[in-house]
């Protein structure tokens, strides 16, 4: 054989044996053999890896015979194995119960799960992924504990969010919203939620007050995707889904019911006096009541306008693309996305077009130094005029076009609603983003690293409106506002992290920042437009007859330093200390900064030794905390005085004089709103299947920021001020089940439970009365002893009828209201605490199940009200402007209201007119039981997918809102509008879509 082949061969031969094509297998738990998926399988001391499929299988490519195997799952022991030329290896993982490895983000940092001290929830957003929501919290709906979000019935809504029930008059109630380690001032819908990877909830006093006069409301942390999977080739993403909606509840107007109604109301016409008005009156006619002779004409010709139809989409819909890029080698880790979400709402004209991009990026420039950066640009577009949902239930014998089919510019004497699909409208509104973070760790002290964000926010916003009028007494108006804001902010952070003996652990947080708020906008308005054909784009003099031109500009800043404390002993005794001390412009000299500690312990018991013989105990932490946060939401100029100026008198000449006066008095003294409270908590795991924890939290609100009312005489009608005293309590619960887990299959049930109560204790101090305990604000519907949601009114007692005698005031066919005291009825002494809007109580329940490829999960939520909660005003067929709107406007077919023929209704005679301050109002309670979401997904097998070099890809169909259980009468018991005219019903959607991954 030649020399240079044999040479050849004996240096390919021993390379041929120390690779192999291929090496696959599972990864399981050893508790129950379930798979996990996401787990991570590298090739030691290369860039050769990747995750677990849905089964919890792997495929590993080139791996020498003699490789070393690490595998690592959150919540799980990581193992190293050496292949030993072996081509199939199975690899079972031991939960890590003891140490409970998964991260959470905290204020300014992150911390294992088991030394958490403080209430801080992770939120699963994983298996609401599907659902199509345009912000990530509104997928949370019930989700976490003590987080109560609305529901949203526009496209493009921010959804509400409240954390722990109300603790405040007029302060802000919404929480505060950290992105990224930053704090963030924009519209969470402006954030795509495909970009988001975790959501964590710090909802106690000690959790929240590393944040300080911000974080009385409670925080949410937003984290967002940062790099690849694994190491090596990057992992694009790609989903895309189709959302049809409508909506839960029809209370769409017919013709039959206004000739129903108006007969009601004018019950004393429609019939006979000497049948008790049960028996029609011929020579009577519903077309009496109407106001147009084009009216009377369709009605006698039997023609109905749909004026529902007409103004309602017949296609709600809903779309979404997402593309991700994601890449992680040795020092670097990128993430770079886009995304594009077009939404219809239930009104014409109510749109919603958002695009999105983001790039993420981790670098390691040295050992010592990394550098990141987070980024983002949204375009939001709102553009259209919708139809006021009121227009809804016009009188539907009120034509809208004229023979010729033409518009009448006028309908029961208002402006033709379909006149608004011609307004000429722009809504923009773009923000960038921007984080800048720069990490040292000091090479010359052992844990100790310093870290600075610069973060900005640069947001414009555009809204033009040309409005049109078909009448000759006015001939349109337009305007033109432009805002542009600039938030930024810089963090400094100092901190020291060190392990000593193996059981001490030390984590020592020190930070110095400042935060600058700018705002500017201008509006131009101009009307009398006589042709009107560049609208809003030609306001100046010549095109329009009338110009004003109006400007604003503000400014806000702040600053805090604040430090934390954490110690470990033996992973057994923990501890956290807090203490930040903040400045606000807003303030005044005396009390610009205000200091906010808190304090918080925890004791793992489970690794006592006295419970290592308890077997079915897998894990158990005992927490208690303490801390104050604030609430600083006042006007940013409100401690001083204000001054406006106009030509306010006329000189001897008859000429105009311009002066200025002060138009508010100045409150130098005004200081932080602060809350205190106590927070008890138990994180536990049993049976190695059972786990969840349990929270009961105690808080007490004080020096409220109120504007006081003041005497007229002081030619100032209000007075910002201190005063008053909030108590607010309630009790959470979470309980997560592995009810069954094979390989094949698993059934995973998570319930989730909240109360709260809250209570005015303390208010302005008055005692008029001199019984010795402070007087009720009545005006205010604020009551000394009762909840900030009382209800304070009249009890109803049946409906008057025409026989009976009826008190001068109210009206047959009326609400009786009842007499408290015998003495006839008044405001001040038969109005009483009837009721509470706030829920009694709210639960969910969530089930995941999983079989082979396929996986169904769906959701509950609900709300209730128990015996006195959750009640709220029951007005669905209340005609705003009083009751000769009911000559306009119809109603929704089937109501039970009074008439002759109907003596026990549940609802009073339409237009029903009492005395002012006497009128009795029904309630009705708004519980609900909510199939909220209902995913079914399907994972494409693997070896149908590899030859195309696609890692995974998933279908899915997904319900939301499926159905509604309960008996509130409106639109949606969990928007509770009162007035069904002026609602918007919560939709019903189904989703259809695809996640691709390669």
């Amino acid at each position: 054989m030649n020399k240079k082949l044999f040479l050849i061969l004996i240096t390919i031969i021993p390379l041929g044996l120390l690779s192999q094509e291929q090496i696959k297998g599972a990864v399981t738990s050893d508790d129950d053999g379930m798979p996990l998926p996401g787990a991570t399988v590298m090739v030691s001391g290369t860039t050769n890896g990747t995750t677990t499929d849905f089964d919890g299988n792997y495929v590993l490519n080139d791996v020498a015979v003699d490789a070393k195997l690490i595998v690592s799952y959150i919540g799980f022991m990581s193992v190293d194995i050496l292949v030993d030329g072996r081509s199939i290896i199975d690899i079972i993982l031991k939960p890590d119960t003891e140490q409970l490895d998964e991260v959470v983000i905290v204020g300014y940092g992150s911390m294992k799960k088991s030394d958490l001290t403080g209430a801080v929830t992770r939120a699963e957003i994983e298996p609401f992924k599907e659902s199509a929501n345009t912000s990530i919290l509104s997928s949370l709906q019930g989700a976490v504990p003590g987080l109560n979000i609305g529901a949203t019935t526009t496209a493009g809504e921010q959804a509400s969010i409240q954390i722990r029930g109300q603790s405040t008059i007029s302060g802000e109630t919404t929480p505060l919203i950290v992105l990224d380690g930053v704090i963030y001032r924009g519209n969470l819908v402006d954030i795509n939620p495909n970009d988001i990877a975790s959501i964590d909830v710090l909802k106690d006093s000690s959790a929240a007050a590393i944040y300080g006069s911000q974080a009385a409301n409670g925080v949410i942390i937003l984290t967002t995707h940062r790099g690849g999977e694994s190491m090596g080739k990057p992992t694009i993403n790609f989903s895309s889904s189709y959302t049809f909606r409508q909506p839960s509840v029809d209370l769409s107007p017919s013709g039959s019911e206004y000739e129903k109604m108006v007969g009601a109301w004018r019950y004393n016409l429609s019939g006979t006096p000497e049948s008790g008005y049960t028996e029609p009156n011929l020579e009577w006619s519903p077309s009496s009541e109407m106001v147009s002779n084009e009216e009377i004409q369709s009605y006698e010709n039997g023609l109905v306008t749909d004026w529902h139809d007409l103004l309602t989409n017949n296609s709600v819909y809903a779309t979404n693309y997402n593309l991700s890029i994601m890449s992680s080698n040795k020092n670097t880790n990128l993430m770079a996305s886009l995304g594009y979400t077009g939404e219809t709402g239930y009104m014409k004209n109510d749109r919603f077009r958002r695009t999105t991009g983001r790039l993420n990026f981790d670098t390691k420039i040295t050992d010592w130094l990394t550098v990141s950066a987070q980024t983002y640009f949204t375009s939001s577009d709102y553009t259209g005029v919708s139809p006021d949902p009121f227009d809804r239930f016009l009188n539907p014998f009120a034509p809208s076009h004229d023979e010729n089919g033409e518009l009448f510019p006028t309908v029961v004497n208002n402006r033709n609603p379909l006149y608004s699909f011609e307004d000429d409208n722009l809504e923009k509104r773009l923000t960038f983003f921007g984080n800048l973070v720069g990490n040292v760790e000091f090479p010359f002290i052992k844990g100790l690293s310093y870290r600075v964000n610069y973060s900005n926010r640069y947001s414009t916003g555009s809204d033009y409106l040309y409005f049109n009028s078909p009448t000759n007494s006015f001939m349109g108006s337009g305007s033109k506002e432009e805002t542009i804001r600039y938030d930024q902010a810089v963090d400094n952070l100092l901190m020291y992290k060190r392990t000593f003996d193996d059981k001490q652990r030390v984590e020592l947080t020190l930070g110095y920042g400042l935060e600058k708020i700018e705002q500017n906008s201008t509006t131009a308005f101009a009307t009398i437009f006589p042709s009107g054909q560049l609208g809003y784009n030609s306001l100046e003099d010549g095109d329009a007859t009338l110009q004003k031109a109006s400007s604003g500009a503000w400014e806000e800043s702040s600053l805090y330093n604040m430090g934390r404390l954490f110690y470990s002993f033996d992973g057994k005794y923990l501890f956290t200390g807090t203490i930040r001390r903040d400045g606000f412009s807003g303030f005044g000299e005396a009390n610009k900064f205000g200091v906010f500690p808190s304090a918080s312990l925890g004791w793992t018991t489970s690794r006592e030794n006295f419970l290592s013989d308890v077997n079915w105990l897998n894990y158990l932490k005992l927490r208690m905390s303490y801390g104050t946060t604030g609430n600083r939401t006042i006007g940013r100029y409100a401690t001083k005085a204000r001054v406006t100026g106009g030509y306010n008198y006329l000189d001897l000449n008859g000429s105009s004089i311009f002066t200025k006066q002060v138009s508010s008095l100045s409150s130098p003294n005004l200081k932080w709103e602060t809350t205190t409270g106590i927070n008890v908590g138990m994180d536990f795991k049993v049976f190695k299947r059972i786990s969840g924890n349990v929270e009961y939290y105690n808080n007490n609100t004080t020096n409220l920021l109120y504007e006081v009312d003041i005497p007229s005489i002081t030619r100032y009608s209000t007075f910002p001020d201190n005063l008053g005293k909030i108590h607010n309590h309630g009790l959470e619960f979470s309980l997560t089940s592995t009810n069954f887990a094979t390989r094949n299959w698993t059934w995973v049930t998570t319930f989730n439970f909240s109360r709260n109560r809250d209570e005015l204790k303390e208010l302005i101090g008055l005692d008029n009365d001199g019984d010795g305990v402070e007087d009720d604000l009545v005006s205010e519907g604020l009551f000394i002893g009762e909840s900030l949601n009382a209800i304070y009114d009249y009890e109803i007692n049946g409906l008057w009828q025409v026989e009976d005698e009826i008190p001068v005031g109210y009206e047959v066919g009326s609400y009786k209201v009842v007499d408290q005291n015998g003495g006839g009825i008044s405001p001040e002494d038969d109005r009483k605490i009837i009721g509470y809007r706030n829920p009694s109580y709210r639960f969910s329940v969530s089930n995941n199940l999983r079989y082979k490829n396929w996986n169904l999960f769906f959701f509950i939520n609900s709300a209730q009200g128990g015996a006195n909660y959750f009640y709220e005003k029951d007005y669905i067929f209340y005609a705003n402007g009083g009751s000769d709107q009911y000559r306009k406007l119809s109603f929704p077919e089937g109501l039970d209201y009074w008439t002759p023929n109907n003596r026990d209704a549940f609802y009073q005679r339409p237009g029903a007119d009492n005395s002012p301050g006497l009128a009795g109002s029904r309630y009705s309670q708004r519980n609900f039981i909510r199939l909220q979401d209902l995913t079914i997904s399907y994972n494409i097998p693997q070896n149908l997918l590899k030859k195309e070099g696609i890692q995974n890809l998933k279908l899915f169909f997904n319900c939301k809102n499926l159905f509604t259980i309960t008996d509130w009468n409106g639109w949606d018991p969990e928007t509770g509008i009162t007035i069904v005219r002026d609602g918007i019903p919560v939709m019903k959607g189904y989703t259809l879509g695809l996640d691709l991954k390669f």
